[in-house]
């Protein structure tokens, strides 16, 4: 494999139509939760509804837990800043080839 000693990689882009982003685990979604009414003001469960908590509090971001009071670590959600809109992402590589940092630019 070639050494990449920290060399920063486009990856990506990903479309953003909520003003918000979401990083997390592919294999928790079958944990989401569906949610019915749209109620800004949850705490932070595993759903859009959580998710739009944690991205218009204060902070505009936070985490999300699991349901049944299973701990946070579902994901992790935060505002855009900027709104909708079609963002790269690029992932730094150490000189092993693993990927030790990743980011997205939204400004």
């Amino acid at each position: 494999m070639e050494t990449l000693t920290n060399t920063t990689t486009l990856i990506g882009h990903f479309g953003v139509d909520s003003g918000q982003a979401m990083i997390g685990d592919p294999s928790y979604l079958n944990n989401w939760i569906d949610s019915k009414d749209f109620d800004p003001t949850d705490d932070g469960e595993y759903s859009y509804n959580g998710a739009c908590g944690r991205t218009l509090s204060s902070q505009s971001a936070g985490e999300l837990h699991f349901k049944a009071g299973a701990g946070a670590g579902a994901g992790v959600v935060f505002s855009t800043g900027y709104g909708d809109g079609y963002y790269p992402v690029y992932a730094t590589y150490n000189e092993d080839g693993k990927i030790v940092k990743v980011e997205i630019i939204m400004d």
